[in-house]
């Protein structure tokens, strides 16, 4: 499976302040780096103002958005398949906004698009729903009945889709999966801890969660397999803790205080947590145990497991970690400093 972090967790202003809307905007800082990193524009479709990659499948996979100089035109999915891009079109059925989530070795991409439901005080509400690519353009994934603000969250190399979504209960997030081998099919899987948000899956089944408790404002680490649910270790002097990725067996995400200020930790393959020298926040870890995040000062940096190996490329956004190394995100063409299109950072 496609090893990070899918969605951009919203949840520190500190860390938003070095962020993007879907990625970590590093510093000019130079420190010592893993690879030497060389940057290049993807092709993009004509008539694209700016984009990003988002996701990644393998090496020369890749999936994002891009959006269109028109005015009020929707946003606009793109796969690239070892440097040719597909336009998949926008999302069916939305009004605005756009997010992909995953797409798998074989191209297939997932994702979720806003549709909106009414106004508060002159201002729009939308619920999200899933989408997910058929033949060269985004198709809706079915939902629950009764649910609602639906999102894909990983797509698996055997097409298995993973997200959530609310139903019943307007506290608690559900699990969802779409069944590569029953397709236009959705069922809610059990075994889960209620408030449940997907954080990744791994090559064996495991399922990576947050279980986010919204009445008793907790946040738990859970790893899911074959119906039953255990819990990881909150690290030392933590009240809270979080996913936001698993790879060959290797869980990343934050240790959080009891006022949400986090800091970066990884568990092993044994569930032992360890922080990450230095390391404020994770988003993304490869089956090589590369792992994607902010430094304390914000700064993008990576880590070899729990080894830090300094800053990460700084001529543009991050978004995704390859399993060879390689960064996707976007940046500007040259001589410019915005607006930004989708890019790979080659590891050589």
């Amino acid at each position: 499976m496609n090893p990070k972090r899918r969605n951009a967790v919203l949840l520190a202003a500190t860390f938003l302040a070095g962020s993007a809307v879907t990625g970590i905007a590093p510093s000019a800082q130079a420190a010592p780096q893993a690879c030497t990193y060389q940057a290049a524009l993807l092709p993009v479709p004509d008539g694209i103002e700016s984009g990003a990659v988002t996701a990644t499948g393998r090496a020369g996979v890749y999936a994002g958005t891009v959006e269109l100089s028109e005015e009020d035109s929707l946003e606009r999915a793109v796969l690239w398949v070892d440097g040719t891009p597909t336009d998949l079109g926008s999302a069916a059925g939305a009004d605005f906004d756009l997010a992909i989530s995953d797409v798998n070795s074989a191209g297939t991409v997932v994702g979720h698009g806003a549709r909106i439901t009414g106004s508060v005080e002159g201002f729009p509400t939308w619920r999200w729903f899933p989408v997910r690519s058929r033949d060269g353009k985004l198709e809706q994934l079915p939902v629950p009945a009764g649910s609602y603000d639906v999102q894909t969250s990983v797509v698996t190399e055997n097409g298995d889709i993973y997200g959530g979504g609310y139903g019943a209960d307007p506290n608690y997030r559900e699990v969802y999966m779409w069944p590569a081998a029953q397709p236009g099919t959705v069922v809610k899987l059990s075994g889960f801890p209620k408030g449940s948000r997907v954080e990744g899956v791994d090559t064996d089944g495991t399922v990576a969660v947050t279980a986010e408790d919204n009445p008793a404002g907790t946040w738990r680490p859970y790893l899911w397999k074959n119906g039953t649910a255990k819990q990881l270790p909150t690290p030392a002097g933590a009240a809270h803790a979080q996913i936001t990725g698993i790879s060959n067996g290797n869980v990343i995400g934050d240790a959080l205080t009891s006022s949400f200020a986090r800091s970066a930790v990884m568990w092993d393959k044994q569930g032992k947590a360890a922080a990450l020298p230095n390391g404020q926040g994770t988003s993304a870890i490869n089956s090589q145990g590369l792992i994607l995040g902010t430094n304390k000062r914000l700064v993008a940096s990576l880590w070899q497991t729990t080894t830090s190996v300094g800053a990460a490329p700084s001529d543009g956004v991050l978004n995704a970690l390859v399993d060879d190394g390689s960064l996707a995100g976007a940046k500007a063409r040259p001589g410019a400093t915005y607006p930004r299109f989708p890019a790979v950072w080659a590891c050589g």
